[in-house]
């Protein structure tokens, strides 16, 4: 469920006259939704109401609807309702219709569904990483027999094919300008494992890296403006590289095991992390300052030890949407210990607070994408299955159910497409159409 904010600023004044201390504020959620809600867990009823009020509605909002068709921010209002004065009455009438409004708008299907329009064949083992350059219309793919392959995303003619790894292709990504493809690979010997490649030769412009052994690289990002990549790797540590000078900037450590994955926010303010250790990290990777530290210890050791209690399981892929307001986690559904967990979650990227939770995949989450263009996320994982979600409500808008584990998701920046590659060797290409 989704509010806009003039809709809020109506809301805020009302609430704060209703619930100023706390007798008022745990008694009205309890009347509203019941005595056990998660909502009543993330709230700390004690802190000044200009900072509560704010709170409630964000974990209202989020929270969606108790019963079908009823929001839980609606349900307050109308308890509140019954003890007021008839002028407040029309005043929240207003406002239990606009939120309504609001809240259908936000619950509309997709006017069209996504359907595969094409199948790139020319790989010869598993696809395990797809990236699209900035114009949407070429796409990189890498496998685990070490190539990398270029294909005209618009007709699925294959380009070229690119050599020099040595082992696994685990992450690719396109320079903003699309002159640059940065690749990572699992081990190198006397060699670096991060490369960057001149799209228009084919050929290796430089490698970052290079050591007598360098073990696995994860995963590439380029910042918005092309001057930064970051690289995760197996040490733990992520790195930042200027990609022409070849050099490395600055190193940032935090995640307890190998980083698996790294993104930046659209607008370029933070850098996203994820880990088998199990956490996701914001950073302002600029200065190398760790801003939060979301479903784990916030300190080095604390996510060490928890690596002995994996009761959360692991990141596979960490996604920020459009507006950067909300971070998609996707992971592994079981810890160690047997524990089950859910392998979607949405955070807000403000608050760190845990928004949603997506319950649908059967098996571990191995990546996650926003569109650009609709108020959907993708995921796909070890079930062999792609699910597109409204991620403002929850719902599983679409199932696509295949014949291997999908171990990449990418959409075009500029067209309603989304390409995956999976463990059968093939690209699927979906495209949004009526």
């Amino acid at each position: 469920m989704s509010i806009n904010s003039e809709l809020i600023q109506k809301i805020l004044p009302l609430l704060r006259l209703m619930m100023e201390n706390e007798s008022q504020r745990r008694g009205y959620l309890i009347r509203a939704l019941g005595i056990n809600t998660p909502v009543q867990y993330r709230l700390n009823f004690n802190t000044p109401t200009n900072d509560f009020i704010p709170n409630l509605v964000n974990e209202l909002v989020s929270f969606g609807e108790i019963a079908p068709g009823q929001p839980a921010l609606c349900a307050l209002l109308e308890v509140i309702r019954e003890d007021v004065g008839e002028d407040i009455q029309v005043r929240i009438d207003n406002l239990l219709r606009e939120i309504k409004r609001e809240y259908t708008q936000s619950k509309k299907p997709l006017d069209n569904s996504y359907k595969n329009t094409k199948i790139l064949s020319g790989h010869s083992d598993s696809v395990l990483c797809v990236a699209i350059s900035r114009d949407g219309k070429m796409l990189a793919s890498g496998d685990s027999q070490r190539t990398i392959k270029l294909w005209n995303l618009t007709t699925g003619e294959l380009l070229t094919t690119l050599t020099g790894h040595s082992s696994e292709v685990f992450g690719v990504d396109f320079s903003p300008d699309g002159q640059t493809l940065a690749s990572a690979s699992n081990m190198e010997f006397q060699d670096g494992n991060i490369k960057l490649w001149d799209v228009s030769t084919g050929r290796v412009r430089q490698t970052l890296g290079s050591s007598l052994v360098s073990l696995r690289t994860s995963c590439v990002a380029f910042s918005p403006d092309g001057e930064t990549l970051a690289t995760g790797h197996f040490d733990a540590a992520i790195r930042l590289w200027h990609p022409i000078s070849g050099k490395e900037i600055r190193t940032l450590r935090g995640h307890g095991w190998d980083v698996n994955s790294v993104t930046f926010s659209p607008d370029g303010r933070f850098l996203v992390s994820g880990g088998i250790d199990g956490a996701i990290m914001i950073w302002n990777w600029r200065n190398g300052e760790r801003i939060r530290t979301l479903n784990r210890p916030s300190d080095f050791f604390g996510s060490m030890v928890s690596w002995f209690d994996r009761s959360v399981g692991s990141i596979r892929s960490v996604a920020i949407s459009p507006d950067g307001q909300t971070i998609a986690s996707g992971g592994s559904s079981a810890g160690d210990n047997g524990v089950s967990n859910p392998p979607i979650k949405l955070w807000n990227t403000s608050t760190g607070r845990e928004e949603r939770i997506f319950i649908g995949h059967t098996d571990s989450v191995n990546a996650i994408a926003f569109s650009p263009t609709e108020k959907i996320i993708a995921s796909s994982g070890e079930d062999n299955t792609i699910q597109i979600w409204n991620y403002q409500t929850g719902e599983l808008i679409q199932t696509f159910e295949l014949k291997s584990p999908v171990n990449c998701l990418a959409f075009s920046p500029r067209d309603k497409i989304l390409v995956s590659g999976g463990g059968d060797s093939k690209i699927r290409i979906w495209t949004l159409s009526s």
